[in-house]
C-alpha cells in the first residue's frame, strides 16, 4: 500500500517545478520501504501517461530502473512498442550503444519514429536518435 502511495505521488509530481529534487526523496522512500524491480513496469507505465513531461536527464526514475540493467530491457522494449516516451526512446538508444542486439533495437526505435500514436515530439526524437545510430 505505501509503495502504491508514493508511485501516486511521483506521478502527481510531473510537472513541477520541483519534480526533480521531489522525485528523488521519492524513489529512495521506495527503496526504503523495499521497492526492487517489482515496480520497473509501474515506472514506465508513469513514463507512458506523461510522454513528453521532463522527468528529469536522466532522472531519478531512469536511475532506478538502470540499475537493473540488462533485466530490465524487456520490459522497455515493451513500453517503446506500446507507448514511445521521449524518456524510453532515449534510454533504449543507451542500450544501443554497444551492444549485441543493436540492429533489434534499432528496429524498434525505427517503429517508434513512425508510431502514428506517438506525440510527435516522440517520433522526432526517435528519428535523430535513429539517424545518429545510421550514420555513427
Amino acid at each position: 500500500m505505501m509503495t502504491e502511495n508514493l508511485l501516486r505521488q511521483l506521478e502527481d509530481l510531473i510537472g513541477s517545478d520541483d519534480f526533480e529534487f521531489e522525485a528523488e526523496e521519492i524513489m529512495e522512500q521506495l527503496v526504503e520501504e523495499g521497492a526492487g524491480f517489482e515496480i520497473v513496469g509501474e515506472l514506465f507505465s508513469i513514463m507512458e501517461r506523461h510522454p513528453v513531461d521532463d522527468l528529469g536527464m536522466p532522472g531519478p526514475m531512469v536511475h532506478f530502473i538502470e540499475q537493473y540493467h540488462p533485466e530490465h530491457i524487456p520490459l522497455l522494449i515493451s513500453s517503446v512498442k506500446r507507448a514511445p516516451t521521449l524518456h524510453t526512446v532515449w534510454m533504449l538508444n543507451r542500450c544501443i550503444n554497444g551492444s549485441a542486439d543493436r540492429d533489434e533495437y534499432i528496429s524498434i526505435l525505427k517503429e517508434a519514429a513512425e508510431n502514428e500514436n506517438a506525440d510527435k515530439a516522440v517520433r522526432d526524437s526517435a528519428r535523430s536518435f535513429l539517424d545518429y545510430q545510421l550514420n555513427r
